[in-house]
């Protein structure tokens, strides 16, 4: 029983690893969760995908990132919409997390023509938060790579 779980243990590893360096792995991790933010739902799965193809980065690390991080998702729409708001000047709406959810599930498209300023606000609230936060830790993890000759 020990041999087979340590045989499923270096399997599950090397998975997770892929032969990435510490740098790439990173990079997946800080993509993804950058990703995993944004608040429009339904469309990380399939940009975390794309991207992680495109820059070869770790997709199995990525995707279970992001579904670790759908609750975070979740949490922040509202706050990106603020943000949005604000950086618009315009009045707030009083749309609520379980609106936009049921919203979703409902019908995508019909979603996104409904709440699509709403939504805009959001991408915009998440571009001028979420993108300068998830490039400063790679910067910040650059330099720590750098120093310790990884």
């Amino acid at each position: 029983m020990k041999a087979i779980l340590n045989r499923a243990k270096e399997k599950t590893t090397a998975l997770l690893k892929q032969g990435l360096t510490p740098k790439q792995l990173t990079q997946s991790i800080i993509v993804s969760g950058l990703i995993s933010t944004i608040p429009i739902l339904g469309v990380s799965t399939f940009m975390i995908t794309t991207v992680s193809l495109k820059q070869k980065l770790n997709f199995p690390v990525m995707i279970s990132l992001s579904y670790l991080m759908w609750p975070v998702q979740i949490l922040m729409i509202i706050p990106f919409i603020r943000v949005g708001e604000f950086i618009f000047s315009i009045p707030q709406n009083h749309h609520t997390v379980e609106e936009i959810i049921s919203s979703f599930q409902n019908s995508f498209f019909q979603t996104l023509s409904h709440l699509s300023f709403g939504l805009l606000c959001g991408l915009d609230g998440w571009l001028l938060t979420a993108v300068p936060v998830a490039v400063g830790i790679y910067w910040v993890s650059l330099l720590f790579f750098r120093e310790k000759g990884t």
